[in-house]
């Protein structure tokens, strides 16, 4: 079994999936709101995207972090590197249940994630993928410097791939 690294941020603990985030996770998965990740899905759908996730370090050594709130311990959303098969190239993917929008969470733990891809994955590049009508999706990819590259058809919906900053002016701006 592959472990999964813990990450911290100024106010998240970027951590393996645990059991008990299976509520707020099917409580995320339920909303329309989760509609850009693939979303509403049904009770045991978002069991079964749990449980992907936290086989995507099993697969692949590398995956999305749940994240946690330093000061309360409470689950606010996942973040990280996402490589599913019949994706073309791995992402940074990210997500927040909405009572956590608006924090700056998705920014600190994308960037956190970025670092680790960089860093300890050795990635010479990665993208976002991200459906032209998720303006907040898009204002983040932004800020952390990602550009437009091209649209995509994936799952049978355009999205935008937006490449990040290469890792010599990621780290250099993170720095």
């Amino acid at each position: 079994m592959t472990d999964v690294p813990v990450l911290e941020t100024e106010r998240l603990v970027m951590r393996a999936f645990r059991r008990e985030d299976f509520a707020p996770m099917a409580a995320f998965f339920a909303d329309e709101r989760s509609f850009y990740y693939g979303g509403p899905l049904s009770k045991g759908d978002a069991w079964r995207r749990l449980a992907a996730y936290a086989g995507h370090w099993v697969l692949n050594g590398f995956g999305e972090w749940a994240l946690e709130e330093k000061n309360t311990g409470r689950f606010v959303g996942f973040c990280g590197p996402w490589h599913p098969a019949d994706m073309p190239e791995p992402e940074i993917a990210w997500a927040l249940l909405p009572d956590h929008y608006g924090k700056g969470y998705a920014f600190e733990a994308a960037s956190r994630a970025l670092r680790y891809v960089y860093e300890d994955l050795k990635w010479p590049t990665v993208m976002s993928l991200i459906e032209p009508d998720n303006a907040p999706s898009i204002r983040l990819a932004e800020r952390l410097g990602a550009t437009a590259e091209k649209t995509l058809e994936i799952y049978g919906r355009d999205a935008v791939v937006y490449r990040h900053l290469p890792p010599e002016m990621l780290l250099e701006k993170t720095a």
